[in-house]
């Protein structure tokens, strides 16, 4: 995934924070170290890991895809559809 499309989970999951919930995801970036930067985070550090662990959830979600195999089972495939 783009950093675009990081972007937009995270604005699903909190517009206020989602560019540093993209950065923490796509950088990888800690709580602390976006606190250092930014200064003080409209959010506490227990609820910027649960939202990130959201967007995270929903990104592997958008992933996985399901693909028919001969025998008539699905199968869960992750990666991009194709």
């Amino acid at each position: 995934m783009d950093e675009k499309e990081v972007y937009e989970i995270c604005m699903g999951v909190d517009s206020i924070i989602a560019d540093k919930l993209t950065e923490s995801i796509v950088v990888g970036t800690s709580y602390d170290m976006l606190e250092a930067h930014y200064g003080i985070l409209p959010i506490s550090r227990r609820s910027f890991y649960r939202r990130k662990g959201t967007a995270q959830r929903l990104m592997r979600q958008r992933m996985a895809h399901l693909v028919e195999e001969k025998n008539g089972q699905y199968m869960i495939v992750w990666g991009r559809e194709e």
